[in-house]
């Protein structure tokens, strides 16, 4: 029997989405796994997902004019060490130390700037795949002004009205089938009535 042209875009739209969307889908998979047995997987890596060894140490003598932001001073020195690109702060100015968090997929660096020192350190983490899953997992938003986080920022934002669209489309084509309305109808129950004991009981 031939679908209804609507029918037929609803369920190549589904498919084509879903095929340009695997490395997302596959990123948020994996990422949730290692979340849900964070303890088990830390574990193998001897307790420690997060070390950080020391590359580098650079003298770094000039003082910031008052009134300087942290996001300000943490761009000047990640363009004085030629490191710029997206990144956040931890800390201030009038502190001890004030750390720059350098992202990056594939390996963090962690910034270090000792204003009273006049000294900037430069860590790397020790890379592993759990830690690069769950950062790539975290990843949001289109605050910073690089091209490459706002083109993140988009597949963040595709892959979630995605989500919306399989819901949508996936009730559309499941009633179009009148074989498997019973059974979807027992899925859809299901699925809600678990989820519903487990919100309310957690």
């Amino acid at each position: 029997m031939k679908l209804p042209v609507f029918t037929r875009y609803v369920r190549r739209i589904h498919m084509y989405l879903a095929l340009f969307l695997v490395p997302w889908i596959l990123m948020y998979t994996l990422s949730s796994l290692v979340f849900n047995h964070f303890g088990t997987i830390r574990n193998w890596y001897g307790g420690n997902l997060n070390k950080y060894e020391q590359v580098d140490e650079i003298e770094y003598p000039d003082a910031f004019p008052s009134g300087t932001t942290p996001e300000e001073a943490a761009k000047q020195i990640l363009l004085d060490l030629n490191m710029d690109g997206s990144h956040f702060v931890r800390g201030n100015l009038k502190g001890e130390q004030f750390t720059i968090m350098r992202q990056s997929t594939y390996q963090m660096k962690r910034v270090i700037y000792y204003p009273n020192e006049g000294r900037v350190t430069v860590e790397e983490q020790v890379a592993n795949l759990p830690n690069m899953l769950t950062r790539m997992h975290v990843r949001h938003g289109f605050e910073q002004n690089y091209t490459s986080m706002k083109i993140w920022g988009l597949g963040v934002e595709i892959t979630a009205l995605a989500m919306l669209f399989w819901i949508a489309s996936g009730t559309w084509l499941w009633w179009t089938i009148k074989p498997a309305r019973m059974w979807g109808a027992v899925c859809v129950l299901g699925g809600l009535s678990l989820f519903a004991v487990l919100l309310f009981s957690i």
